[in-house]
């Protein structure tokens, strides 16, 4: 964890400012850009450090199931963007669309990167929901290894053009994996590979029934069968 913290931290900043109310969803591409990043632990600090050194300003808020009266609404509210970094689908689903989430303070087309890992078919839902709220959301799992992050990216042409100028201000390696959900596909793609690879055989079908979740559904409930 510390060498891929590493990988992307060139500097330690220690500001965390917080810039007064702008519509969320307006990009800046003349200065930095209010951010909202929601999570903890050493990545979210060092993707936020890389990002501050850039130019944009962050407000960290750590998502405990207990807001503390900072309700994501504001937060999507105030800010051009907003990264998730969650345990699981269920903090994500809550993050979005719990009552005064980041869903109600969607205005003007905003962005939402989430950097969570999630199932395929969760990550498309959601980016679904959000864009008939009039915002984009991609899916944008972190994975990688000592020699740093990488991420795998989906959503629409749009958001993705967005995201990807944020993403690489902290990793070279962003690929762009087609649609809604396709980013999730693809982590779990590797992460079957990198399986089978280190046992150098698959006994059970595991490998291939783990691709078949991630790319097809329907071919993976009739393998199951």
């Amino acid at each position: 964890m510390v060498l891929l913290c590493d990988a992307i931290r060139a500097t330690k900043l220690s500001s965390d400012t917080l810039p007064s109310n702008r519509a969320f969803g307006r990009k800046r591409e003349d200065r930095g850009m209010d951010i909202g990043f929601i999570g903890g632990g050493e990545v979210a600090d060092a993707i936020m450090d890389r990002l501050r050194e850039v130019g944009h300003r962050l407000h960290r808020h750590p998502y405990l199931h207990t807001h503390g009266g900072r309700p994501l609404r504001a937060l999507a509210e105030r800010c051009d963007a907003v990264m998730l970094l969650l345990p699981d689908a269920r903090a994500v689903d809550r993050a979005l669309f719990a009552e005064d989430g980041l869903a109600a303070g969607l205005c003007g087309g905003g962005l939402l990167i989430d950097l969570s890992a999630l199932p395929p078919a969760s990550a498309a839902a959601n980016a679904a929901r959000i864009a008939e709220l009039g915002g984009q959301l991609v899916d944008a799992p972190v994975s990688g290894g000592a020699a740093g992050y990488r991420i795998d990216l989906g959503g629409s042409d749009a958001a993705c053009a967005w995201a990807d100028s944020l993403l690489r201000v902290f990793t070279s390696t962003v690929e762009r994996a087609g649609g809604p959900g396709a980013g999730q596909r693809a982590r779990l793609a590797r992460s079957a590979d990198r399986s089978a690879g280190r046992t150098g055989d698959d006994p059970d079908g595991l490998h291939r029934l783990l691709r078949l979740m991630a790319f097809d559904e329907a071919d993976c409930a009739l393998s199951a069968g």
